[in-house]
């Protein structure tokens, strides 16, 4: 890593929550209309990057910035600590801490997603790797730690077939830390992967290699094929489980922003939080760019006008849509 290359990662990490406060006083009047709330997370914590209900319904729960995941249990009690994923972790040590360079030993989850059958809740922590916790919570368990001999660096975004239980993740790179992303993200890395993780075998499978930081990843209503976006390279790419296509790739869609997580809806439509693109020190070559809704073949049906500052996931629930944030301090809801 050159110093320059380091200067700029410093600089852009510290430019770019300046810049969602900057833009955050003006998108007050314009959300208002569309009755948008904040559920405002515990003090010092920051980062509800993904967003998830369990197999009741119940939720969201979300992973921080301090490595806990937490479950909402509603406005009169708030917050509750549900699950960690480091065996490293102590409330006295990390509750609270934003400081990224304690990520390895506080853990930081990224990626969650329930098992609708069974509850159990499936982990893609950035420094712990691939993990899962029964329905009471807890210190979740250690499922996979690397692929094809490699560890993994950064994972990242998980999603389940419901129907075999079979978990799909990704690892961001086999690189740069998530620390690191700043750096991964300028030089072009193209290590990312998409993985599959059979529980009943106990194995891993590598599906794609050289992802340009491998994001989110979502199935397909039928199963016939997997979502992965690439933040680096602005699109959605789409591997195919099934069919006359089967293990092959295309592109699904090509973005003008940055993509993060994607999810699918109830109707098999899927939901890509977007970020605009950035130059090296951190000032935003783009606007209005927010997330979009995509049909089964990859055509924009909805675009989410309104502007939340820094997005990283939607999720569409019962009329409801719930935003995710790896920035901010609270959970975003659209009623």
């Amino acid at each position: 890593m050159t110093k320059s290359a380091f200067s700029s990662f410093l600089i852009s990490f510290a430019v770019f929550p300046l810049i969602v406060m900057w833009v955050f006083p003006q998108l007050v009047s314009s959300v208002s209309r569309r009755q948008y709330n904040q559920l405002e997370l515990p003090s010092g914590t920051y980062g509800p990057e993904t967003l998830v209900f369990d197999c009741n319904g119940e939720g969201p729960y979300t992973g921080v910035s301090d490595g806990r995941i937490l479950k909402w249990h509603g406005s009169e009690v708030g917050w509750k600590d549900f699950a960690v994923t480091s065996p490293l972790r102590t409330s006295r040590l990390c509750d609270g801490l934003s400081d990224t360079s304690a990520e390895h030993v506080c853990g930081r989850p990224l990626g969650l997603k329930f098992n609708q059958a069974t509850c159990d809740l499936y982990i893609a922590d950035a420094y712990f790797g691939l993990l899962v916790v029964g329905r009471k919570g807890g210190l979740a368990r250690q499922l996979a730690t690397s692929a094809e001999g490699i560890p993994f660096l950064f994972a990242n975004a998980v999603d389940i077939d419901q129907k075999t239980g079979t978990v799909y993740f990704t690892d961001t790179s086999t690189r740069f830390r998530r620390w690191e992303f700043g750096i991964a993200m300028e030089s072009g890395d193209n290590t990312g992967r998409l993985m599959r993780y059979d529980p009943k075998t106990k194995k891993v499978k590598v599906l794609l290699k050289h992802l340009f930081f491998a994001n989110g990843v979502a199935l397909s209503r039928n199963g016939s094929f997997l979502l992965v976006t690439e933040t680096n390279a602005n699109r959605v790419l789409r591997f195919w489980l099934e069919g006359p296509r089967s293990q092959t790739r295309d592109v699904f869609a090509k973005l003008d922003g940055c993509p993060d997580n994607i999810e699918r809806n109830p109707k098999g439509e899927f939901w890509v939080a977007q970020n605009p693109k950035f130059d090296s020190i951190g000032t935003p070559l783009q606007t209005n760019i927010s997330a979009l809704k995509l049909d089964e073949e990859g055509k924009v049906l909805r675009v989410l006008n309104e502007e939340f500052g820094s997005l990283s996931d939607v999720i569409e629930k019962d009329d409801c849509m719930w935003l995710g944030s790896v920035l901010q301090s609270h959970v975003g809801m659209i009623l």
